[in-house]
């Protein structure tokens, strides 16, 4: 197991582009050199993780996070889920040749990814004595790399693309909207259009349910769910079946007697009342049952 100890270089605090990030996106960047790194500065990341390690929300998260890879030019396969830290070398050298080839066993944790060409090209701060060692054990070690990504990473990917970018629209880069498209995916925006037109939420006031959602987040029940489209469903379909409109009664008795009942508090019997006629219900209960219905179609029930 690689060792979790990483080096971070105090002038980071006085490094220009590093200040020009905000808070938050400082906490970020240090969150990435530090928490689900490798020995080698290219790694699989995941944002899903790192939303839930920093207690922030997924859209939230990946804003910040493009912003601080945008800022340090650190360069991140969407597809692949791979981060790559060009200047890794820089504050991490490896201390001899040995040390080099020890860490390179991090690339078979990897997916395949374009990043990998970038990395081995990429000899700029280490030694002369290091940059030969590093090129030919990359050499001995590419054939022994396997092209398939792991059923874990696989997973990981799907579960993360159900639950990136619900809540509305965020920063977004071209290898998120070049892999919704290649995926046959629909936007945030068509999915919610396609839930609107649905005949199943006819009855809904969709915005309001939406409101309802980000409302209940924000409760300590709420704080630990995330919106994602498997919630935003199930939502729905609990306030479609709770609200669903209610007719004004079931079909007409054939024995012409109120199907409303009557308890006398430990039990109930049919209402013995004759039914108005084409009704289920006799004079009395009818009006209290179109009441109900109404109230339930105007989207007022509790």
């Amino acid at each position: 197991m690689a060792s979790r100890y990483r080096k971070i270089d105090p002038r980071i605090w006085t490094d220009e582009k590093f200040r020009r990030l905000t808070a938050d996106e400082q906490r970020i960047a240090l969150y990435i050199l530090t928490a689900q790194s490798n020995r080698i500065g290219l790694f699989s990341f995941s944002p899903g993780k790192a939303s839930e390690d920093l207690g922030t929300l997924p859209q939230t998260f990946q804003k910040g996070f493009l912003k601080v890879c945008k800022t340090l030019a650190w360069e991140w396969d969407h597809d692949a889920r791979v981060l790559y830290l060009p200047t890794w070398w820089k504050y991490n050298q490896p201390e001899n040749a040995n040390n080099v080839i020890g860490n390179l066993k991090d690339l078979d944790d990897l997916p395949e990814t374009p990043l990998l060409k970038r990395f081995s090209n990429n000899t700029a701060y280490l030694s002369e004595g290091l940059s030969e060692t590093f090129t030919q054990a990359l050499a001995k070690r590419s054939p022994q790399r396997s092209p398939k990504r792991s059923p874990s990473q696989e997973q990981e990917q799907e579960q993360e693309q159900e639950q990136e970018k619900i809540a509305g629209p965020t920063s977004s880069s071209p290898a998120n909207d070049s892999s919704v498209k290649r995926n046959g995916q629909l936007s945030d925006e068509e999915f919610l259009a396609a839930l609107r037109k649905n005949h199943a939420y006819s009855h809904l006031a969709f915005d309001r349910e939406l409101g309802k959602m980000d409302a209940w987040l924000l409760t300590p029940k709420g704080r630990r769910r995330t919106k994602t489209r498997k919630f935003i469903v199930s939502w729905l379909n609990k306030a479609a079946d709770e609200q669903r409109p209610m007719a004004t009664g079931p079909a007409p008795s054939s024995t012409g007697h109120c199907q409303d009942r009557q308890s006398n508090g430990r039990h109930s019997k049919p209402c013995p009342n004759p039914c108005v006629v084409g009704e289920a219900y006799c004079s009395v209960h009818l009006p209290v049952r179109q009441r109900i219905a109404a109230h339930i179609a105007n989207g007022n029930a509790a």
